[in-house]
């Protein structure tokens, strides 16, 4: 039960983040640093915790499929984050078009079915880190957290009412159904490893689409840096310690 204190810990933060994420952002509106610091974080824990991961678990997915092309392909883990990647860019592309043609209430619908699957999908893989994965699963929750702040802040736009009444509540009930999931079913490794690659290709999409364009002053990218320094010198300890050069 002790291993998985920081699962639940992340839990709290992400279902936390679901239900304030509003009152967060409208204190930082006036200046909008916040969004420029959660961005360095998360792209932090993508290229400081997430890829490095990846790459060390490239033999496991050897097994996930047989036959030299799949054995080939499992080799390749980061088709499936450029998968994440596209399906992101997919999804905001649909929503910028239907908003064009006068449909935007359905194109927020799309975002928001969409939001809440990958809402369940981060909650399941937060359950399930303890199992696979040596670093904290708190770590993990604190930078969801954060990716979820820049995703919050595009669901508020136009839509702050229907946001208010429905949305967050979706979100924090996918998130719970995900992460109880993990009590039910338990992926493999191969699985896991892919989850999470594809959880990093959203990551750096919301990142290139939505969080970097607003780094356009020296103050907003002074803060980006301040959130990517902070959050790499917190991973670079923490592996310190599990790994000591001596």
């Amino acid at each position: 039960m002790y291993s998985y204190l920081g699962s639940i810990l992340g839990l709290i933060i992400l279902l936390a983040v679901h239900y304030r994420a509003a009152g967060i952002l409208a204190m930082d509106r006036s200046r909008g640093l916040l969004l420029c610091v959660i961005s360095g974080v998360a792209m932090a824990y993508v290229f400081i915790d997430v890829l490095p991961h990846l790459s060390r678990k490239q033999m496991a997915l050897d097994a996930l499929l047989l036959g030299p092309v799949a054995t080939y392909l499992t080799h390749h883990v980061y088709l499936m984050a450029l998968l994440g990647f596209c399906v992101y860019v997919g999804i905001r592309a649909f929503s910028t078009a239907e908003v064009e043609i006068q449909h935007s209430d359905r194109a927020y619908a799309a975002v928001v079915v969409s939001m809440c699957l990958y809402a369940a999908f981060i909650g399941y893989m937060l359950a399930e880190q303890p199992i696979y994965r040596p670093e904290p699963a708190l770590l993990f929750g604190l930078a969801m957290g954060a990716h979820f702040l820049g995703l919050h802040h595009e669901l508020l736009q136009d839509h702050e009412r229907d946001y208010d009444r429905v949305v967050r509540y979706l979100l924090i009930g996918s998130t719970a159904v995900g992460w109880l999931g993990s009590l039910v079913y338990t992926v493999s490794m191969p699985v896991f490893a892919l989850g999470f690659a594809y959880i990093a290709g959203g990551i750096i999409a919301v990142g290139a689409i939505s969080d970097l364009p607003r780094i356009s002053s020296g103050r907003s990218f002074a803060a980006f840096m301040a959130g990517a320094v902070l959050y790499s010198g917190l991973l670079l300890v923490i592996e310190s310690f599990r790994n000591p050069p001596y």
